[in-house]
């Protein structure tokens, strides 16, 4: 593609990522269960005001905001103290936008209280910027093992088809678009390490600044830091090299940069640096995880909603029987986070949207998607590839457009409830 065609798509594709989620939240104002500050999305996110306007005095926030936020954090009053069970990663990746959204706050005629209008637009173009930057990155991932042709497909069919449209179009202030950016980075760094190590301490710094935002955003993200370690056939070169202080200094550093701000507000909430701030939810599930369920259920179900993701591991079961690298390290990381996912006592993670926990593990499944997308050589075998896979992509953003925030079925099997998405006009 020639480049100033390349220029033409990323602005088109910026904008048209900017009119779908300001279209989103156009009627959702504040205060309201759809809006970007809302139940676990204020959780993330009221670290931010706490921070910078409130300085963490409980009784200088806007009366009733905890209860008219969904109750994502607590105001203890009584205490004094602003309680998130959240990690604060996900707020360290707005800030920016944030801190501007404040600079204009008065002179657009918003409160500059951290909840009115404006800052919730400001989570908006946060997740876009996240997700345009994530698009970049795999795009360079990807062309680097495939064509052109099949690393554009990719990344299109990733965010029509699965619930990564959701989760930064939707539900921008969620984790999963800022774990997505982050995996995609990491491995991007993974890939390009020889070029990256010419610095080996920018090299570390960066590392280290990525895999503890990794963490710290969800930390069970953990999983993917853990297995990617053996990513590529150069693994065991890769880590000699990041076995020497150059970059292992600065990867340090940077993490207990990251790290200290969330070392800091355990100690404010609990008066140690560590803290249970998940008591009560943990693997409950270990001896019977509910994996039907979770891969088929009308509640959540990864593949009801998102059969796109089929064809990811069909493209494995091909890299596994041709001997690509990296095939087996992404089957046994996906079923790796079925099992552990299906084992959470809530296997269906809330009020989600198809298996939320999955988005973004696409970074990695990306490689298999691609592999399948370029794999068909007959004409007529690739006209019904690509029908099937316009037609998922097209039942998963009906289903997102018709999706009610929640699981509103009398039982986890509740086809009617279902069925009734299927067929209601959305809206």
């Amino acid at each position: 593609m020639k480049p100033l065609l390349k220029s033409f798509f990323w602005v088109f594709l910026s904008g048209l990522l900017v009119f779908l989620a300001f279209n989103r939240h156009s009627k959702t104002g504040v205060f309201y269960y759809r809006s970007q500050v809302y139940a676990d999305k204020a959780g993330y996110y009221v670290y931010l005001p706490a921070a910078f306007i409130q300085h963490f005095d409980a009784a200088r926030f806007p009366e009733k905001v905890d209860s008219l936020t969904g109750n994502g954090f607590q105001l203890d009053r009584k205490n004094n103290k602003v309680i998130t069970k959240y990690f604060y990663g996900v707020s360290l990746m707005e800030l920016p936008f944030f801190l501007i959204a404040h600079f204009i706050a008065k002179p657009l005629g918003f409160e500059s209280n951290g909840f009115s209008l404006v800052y919730h637009w400001a989570i908006d173009f946060a997740a876009l910027f996240y997700l345009l930057l994530s698009f970049y990155l795999l795009f360079k991932i990807l062309h680097r093992r495939f064509p052109e042709k099949t690393a554009f497909l990719t990344i299109a069919f990733l965010f029509a088809g699965t619930n990564l449209f959701y989760y930064s179009i939707q539900e921008t202030g969620m984790s999963h678009v800022y774990s997505f950016f982050l995996f995609t980075a990491w491995i991007y760094q993974l890939t390009f390490w020889k070029k990256l190590d010419k610095q080996p301490g920018l090299f570390g710094f960066s590392s280290g600044i990525i895999a503890a935002l990794i963490i710290f955003v969800r930390p069970l993200n953990l999983l993917f830091l853990l297995t990617s370690i053996f990513l590529n056939r150069d693994f065991l070169q890769r880590l000699r090299a990041q076995m020497k202080w150059q970059f292992l200094l600065p990867f340090v550093f940077a993490a207990l940069m990251v790290a200290s701000p969330q070392l800091a507000y355990w100690k404010y909430l609990s008066g140690s640096l560590i803290a249970d701030t998940y008591s009560g939810e943990s693997f409950s599930n270990w001896m019977y995880p509910r994996i039907i369920e979770f891969l088929f259920a009308p509640n959540n179900g990864l593949i009801l909603y998102n059969p796109l993701v089929l064809f990811m591991f069909f493209g494995l079961i091909l890299m596994i029987r041709n001997k690509h690298k990296n095939g087996w390290l992404i089957l046994m990381t996906a079923l790796l986070l079925i099992y552990l996912s299906a084992s959470w006592w809530s296997w269906h993670f809330g009020c989600g949207f198809a298996a939320r926990n999955f988005v973004e593990y696409y970074a990695l499944l990306s490689f298999p998607l691609a592999y399948l997308i370029q794999y068909p050589k007959q004409k007529t075998v690739q006209f019904l590839f690509y029908f099937l896979m316009i037609f998922f992509s097209a039942y998963n953003l009906k289903m997102i457009y018709s999706y009610g925030g929640c699981w509103f079925g009398e039982s986890v099997w509740d086809w009617a409830q279902y069925t009734h998405w299927i067929l209601k006009w959305p809206g």
